[in-house]
């Protein structure tokens, strides 16, 4: 058997490439695994640790292109990881269609389904897949709210195959190293982490923990690490290291230097290993609304979810894309209580207090929310990804 995988971007490779390597290399039934990705000219510095069964080709450039290599290549099935949310996907999908090839989305992320209704909306035309992988039950209800024809044998709820690496145990970092790897010394302090956002500004929420704890409303010891998402901008964070002692860093596998654009996050799987770590090792997450309080859950790492703004600051907040995504998708994270919602600095300090304190609290209701989001909690969303696209090939 023979598999294409549409790999555009780094954060791609994260979602489905580098999970299921080790599979793909077992796999005697799988011969050539050809990945389809601007980074095949680098692939002595991107992809160095994969063996003869991985080719990496750039994608081309048109239709005609595109058709003349598949029909090269022979695949059994082509993969991608969007329908249409990264432009190389959409041609990709139309090509191996005509060409009467099975093709498979993996819906990369547990947001994206809305991502792909604004789109729409937008006027973006999608070219769905023969077959759909998603998270979650209320992925694949939505799908089919936004196209009619998709039916039920085209959609198969699994969940990540990157979130499988919480599961292996064996190679996660212990506190004390994810603490020399944040330079923190290893003492008592309770490890407090802030998920930062492109989209809203989080000062104000550190000022008022590290405020807190100033007047001695928080009675731990506090270290505090502000994260940055791999896109955004690491110069509008850095005040937090200067103003309130803040370890400040872009998450885990993101690069200075890079070979192409689209590579500038590209964790390695000890990187991710290490990101397992925070998200296990961390007493409390502080967050808008992100998918890292998912994360979080899987961590058993209570989650406070700030849903108010700066003061004197409504008119940006109730207009931010993060007022949103408490609106919309995000609402599945938050309905059964398994994180707090605070409204003002007053509840954000009793929430910060009562976690600290009281860790176990609304433990069940994030097992329960784990669930419900990632549907497959026992570390095989891998395996059991491979054995669709294997079973969508034969088909």
């Amino acid at each position: 058997m023979n598999i294409i995988f549409s790999v555009p971007s780094g954060f791609h490779a994260r979602e489905l490439l580098v999970p299921l390597k080790p599979l793909l290399d077992a796999d005697t039934s799988i011969n050539h695994v050809y990945c389809l990705t601007p980074g095949a000219p680098f692939r002595q510095e991107l992809f160095s640790d994969y063996g003869d069964k991985f080719t990496f080709i750039a994608n081309p450039l048109d239709e005609a292109g595109l058709k003349k290599l598949i029909s090269e290549l022979a695949p059994d099935i082509v993969v991608t990881n969007t329908s249409g949310l990264d432009l190389h996907d959409t041609p990709l999908l139309k090509a191996t269609q005509v060409l009467n090839i099975p093709t498979l989305t993996f819906i990369a992320s547990w947001d994206n389904v809305w991502k792909m209704e604004r789109f729409q909306n937008a006027g973006q035309p999608f070219l769905l897949a023969d077959r759909l992988i998603v998270w979650n039950e209320m992925m694949s209800e939505h799908l089919k709210r936004i196209f009619p024809e998709l039916n039920e044998k085209r959609i198969s709820i699994i969940g990540a195959p990157r979130l499988d690496f919480f599961f292996h145990q064996d190679k996660i970092p212990n506190k004390k190293q994810l603490l020399a790897y944040l330079d923190l010394p290893d003492n008592d302090a309770k490890l407090i982490h802030f998920a930062t956002t492109e989209l809203y500004p989080l000062e104000y929420v550190i000022k008022t923990i590290v405020e807190a704890q100033r007047k001695g409303a928080i009675k731990h010891k506090l270290h505090l690490y502000a994260s940055v998402h791999p896109g955004g901008d690491i110069g509008k964070h850095r005040q937090y290291a200067d103003k309130y002692h803040v370890t400040v860093r872009y998450s885990f596998g993101r690069r200075s230097i890079i070979s192409h654009p689209s590579w500038q996050y590209n964790p390695t799987p000890e990187e991710i290993y290490m990101l397992v770590a925070l998200f296990k090792h961390s007493n409390l997450l502080i967050n808008h609304s992100s998918t890292v309080a998912i994360e979080s859950f899987l961590g058993d790492t209570p989650v406070i979810n700030v849903k108010y703004g700066q003061p004197l600051d409504w008119w940006r907040w109730y207009r931010s894309m993060v007022y949103r995504d408490f609106k919309q998708h995000y609402r599945d994270v938050i309905t059964n209580q398994a994180t707090k919602v605070v409204h003002n600095s007053h509840q954000l300090i009793a929430a910060v207090c009562d976690y600290l304190d009281h860790p176990e609290h609304d433990q069940q209701n994030r097992l329960a929310t784990l669930k419900k989001m990632i549907t497959t909690t026992d570390g095989t969303a891998s395996k059991k990804v491979l054995d669709i696209i294997k079973n969508t090939a034969k088909s």
